[in-house]
This record gives structure tokens, sequence and C-alpha cells, in this order.
């Protein structure tokens, strides 16, 4: 049932680019409907959707890009996005991008392939984005318990390793919801340990302006560090905190502050409720370690795995205005995208001693397309350096929202330049058909005053004959000089 698919043309890819979060996840797909493929989940019981883009005529690709889309679902923009990048770069023939999306409706195999012999349902995530984001399983229904949304990327990542086997390099990467899910994802899963998955491919994990991290230890930055007015890139934070420990301790959350998803709290067996996103992740992640030293375990793997981050360097709106996720414990970990990176990449360099995280910031906001543009992701990925990416709304560079404006002035100002020109050429030839007919009059004149014509003559064909579209009479030469003078 594989697909695979054409080039995409650069149009195609623009397009989907404009679409930035408007139709979510649409079955059959609304995009790239040639590049739907379905990967079995639980032993076949459900599947997850996906989008996959493959080197053509057999070629065996060395590189998996796997690309986690944002809270909108939109799985097909962040397909464009990606395959542009690999595009861009040249490597169609040695990169093989899929694409999942964790679906909120009703999808049958059928209906995602356009196959009607096609036989299967889509796991969904309907009850919220926290649901796929911080590992919970998808809904269940009578037979099936449902999946966490971590084992469906752990089994997409060993489809792809049994799928192609020629692939030396897998990355995993997402942008803000899909940051979000790769990071808890990356510290709950044993793919990535050492730099390698559980198939012993390398692995690199590249993640880009999440709107909230976990936190790997209880302590949290001090209050001083995540100050409203402090947003610049060059943000340290020095001094981690238990909340509630002193005057500069940031807000114990109702004791709530270090639950998962925002730290590791929550996850020893029995310690929540059933159906919860805590209880799901708990058993998900007991599947792999023991729960004597769980927290620590998960912590030691977690830095001995290839992650690379990146934040936007004007990523900088208040969380709490809604930009992101402001739950208390959320806000203890800074008050917009940009400063709760910085804030965590010290937080790990604090956590483990002589740790020195992977990280940059790429110029602009949150914006997917400056990502996946970035030097440090095309870098990472790729081994390629990155470009200015022209946003389609940009009014810094000649984009399509600038074309759209200068069409418009064009158009008002050019219609209003060509009826202009218009009425002065009319007001130009009318002035030289009357020269022009002035000018006839004389030579009729002068044939009169030399006796070729008769005075009764000239005036009969006046009252006969119009000017021509020269301004002449016909029968009559055209002579220069003055007016012609009255017949009396």
């Amino acid at each position: 049932m594989a697909i695979l698919g054409r080039p995409l043309r650069p149009l195609a890819l623009a397009l989907a680019a404009l679409a930035v979060g408007c139709a979510g996840f649409s079955c059959p797909p609304v995009n790239y409907q040639d590049h739907a493929d379905i990967v079995p989940l639980a032993g076949g019981q459900v599947f997850l959707p996906i989008y996959k883009h493959a080197p053509q005529n057999n070629v065996e690709p060395k590189i998996a890009v796997i690309g986690l889309h944002g809270a909108g679902r939109n799985g097909d923009n962040y397909h464009g996005w990606v395959t542009n990048a690999m595009q861009k770069q040249g490597m169609t023939e040695d990169v093989v991008v899929i694409t999942p999306v964790f679906a909120d409706k009703d999808c049958s195999a059928a209906k995602w392939l356009g196959d009607p012999k096609a036989v299967g349902r889509a796991a969904r995530w309907t009850r919220s984005t926290r649901q796929w984001v911080f590992g919970q399983k998808s809904d269940g229904f009578e037979g099936f318990d449902g999946i966490s949304s971590f084992e469906a990327v752990d089994n997409l990542i060993t489809w792809a390793e049994m799928t192609y086997k020629s692939i030396t390099k897998i990355v995993v990467t997402g942008f803000s919801a899909g940051a979000q899910m790769g990071l808890r994802w990356a510290i709950m899963s044993p793919n990535g340990v050492q730099g390698t998955s559980l198939g012993g491919t390398p692995m690199t994990i590249i993640l880009g302006s999440p709107s909230s991290v976990t936190y790997l230890s209880k302590k949290r930055p001090a209050k001083s560090c995540s100050q409203i007015g402090d947003q610049g890139t060059d943000h340290n934070c020095t001094e981690f905190l238990i909340p509630g420990s002193s005057p500069n301790a940031p807000k114990m959350c109702r004791r709530h502050w270090n639950r998962y998803g925002f730290g590791l709290g929550g996850l020893k067996k029995g310690r929540s409720r059933n159906g919860t996103i805590r209880a799901d992740v708990s058993e998900y992640v007991h599947r792999f370690y023991d729960d004597m030293l769980l927290q620590e375990t998960i912590a030691a793997h977690f830095a001995t795995k290839n992650i690379v981050f990146q934040f936007g360097d004007t990523d900088t709106k208040d969380c709490i205005r809604g930009a992101c996720a402001d739950d208390c414990s959320a806000m203890d970990q800074g008050t917009s995208r940009l400063q709760r990176g910085l804030n965590y990449m010290a937080h790990l360099r604090d956590t483990f001693p002589g740790y020195e995280p992977q990280y940059s910031t790429f110029s602009g906001g949150h914006r997917p397309e400056l990502f996946f543009s970035g030097q440090y992701f095309n870098k990472a990925a790729f081994d390629k350096s990155g470009w200015d990416e022209c946003l389609w709304d940009s009014f810094s560079c000649f984009s399509f929202i600038w074309q759209c404006i200068c069409g418009g002035f064009a158009f008002i100002f050019g219609g209003a330049g060509t009826g202009a020109y218009c009425h002065m050429k009319r007001k130009d030839d009318a002035v030289k058909s009357h020269e022009a007919y002035k000018k006839h009059l004389h030579g009729a004149f002068e044939s009169v005053e030399s006796g070729k014509m008769t005075r009764e003559e000239v005036l009969a064909m006046l009252h006969n004959h119009k000017p021509t579209a020269g301004g002449g009479l016909p029968g009559f030469p055209v002579k220069s000089g003055a007016g012609a003078p009255l017949l009396k």
C-alpha cells in the first residue's frame, strides 16, 4: 500500500506553506494525496496515517527524516516544509521524509489511501492536544485499549528501518507542539540512547521552540530568571531552586510543579488514576525502566542522546497573554518561548555537570518556515547550510504580500495612468486633425486662386465631404503654412 510520491513542485510547496494550520487533519488528505501511506500499530488493530516522500526508481535513501506536526495537526504543511528543505539541499535521491499525523477524526485506510480495497482504522487522539503531545494513549474501542503516541513514534522508527534498510541516519524533528512532543518522547523512549535507535541506526533529534518542556529534576529557574523584561538571546539563568524554598524561588503551583509533563513526578507505578496522561505514560515507560530508580535512569539516558535545540530570537511574546502554555507549572519555566528555551538549556547544565546542550537561535519569531530553513536544522539534518527564507507575509523582503500590494498599486495607478494617457492621446489627435484640416483648406483656396477650381466647386465639396481620419479633404493636397484665408 506504499505510494511513492512524485517530486513536489515549488508552486505546490509554496501554496501549502500559505495554508499554515488552516485545514488541520483531513481524511482523505487535501494535499499530497499521492504521498499518503499507513503504518500499522498495535498488531494491525489501528494504523498511523503518514505522508511519505521517497526517492523514485528504486533509489535507496540514506537518511530518514520524521517530522512531527504542530498543535493544528497540519501534517501536510509540515510535510511540505521538511520536503522543501530536503529539495533545496538537492537531496531528493538521498532522503525519505515521513510525516505522521495524530488524527482527531475517524479515518479509514480506504479513504486515506484512496484505495477501496484497503482496510483498517486510524488511531485517534480526540480529547485534547496534550493527549498526543504528552504521550497519552489514543482513544480506545471494544477490544482495544489505545496506544501511546510515544509508542506510535517508536513503531514508526522501526517501520522506517525495516522498509528502508539502506538508511544510515534517522532524524526526528518537530516545531512548537511537535517539539514539545519530540522532547517528551526523547526523555521517555529508549530510542536515541547513546545516539542510536533501538535498531542501531544513528539518530539525531532536532527540536524548535517548544511552548513548555519537561524538567529532569525538581528544581526550577529562580524568579530572577523569568522576568518579562529579560528576553534577549544572551539571557542566562544561573540559579535553580526548589519552588517555595526561598523568596526568590518560583511558585509551588499547589505542589503540582513537578507533575509530569512539566516534570517527572507521578510516574511511579500506581501513583496516578487510570486513564490519565500520567498513568498512560507510566505504563509506557515501565516497559523499559525499573520503578526503583525511574527518574534517575530516565535523566541519565537523556543525557546520552544527540538532541539539538533551536529557538527564534524574537519568539518573546508573553505566555500569560496566550502566546504559549500559561499553566502555573509552565510559567515557572519562563515567560516566553525563547526565555523558557534558554532557561532549559541552563537547567540541563545544572542537572548534568559538564554537559553542554546543543542549541542555537534563528532569526525570527514563532514560524516553522524559519526553523526548517535555519542553519542549525539543515546542518544537523543534512550537513548543509541553511538559507534566508522570505515569509509570505513578511515586509522585510519581496514576499507574496508585497507582490500583492505592488500588484494592487500597479493595477490602480496603472489604470489611472492609462486613462490619462488615452485622454491626452485623444486630445493630441484632435489638435493634429484640426491642423491638418486647416492645411487642406489652405490648399483648396490656393486651387481657387490659381484657377484650378472655381469658388462654387470648392464650396460644393466642403458641403458634400467631411474631413478624413487624417484631417484632410479628398482631392486636395496638404499645404504647410498659416491658416487658410476666408472664402468671401
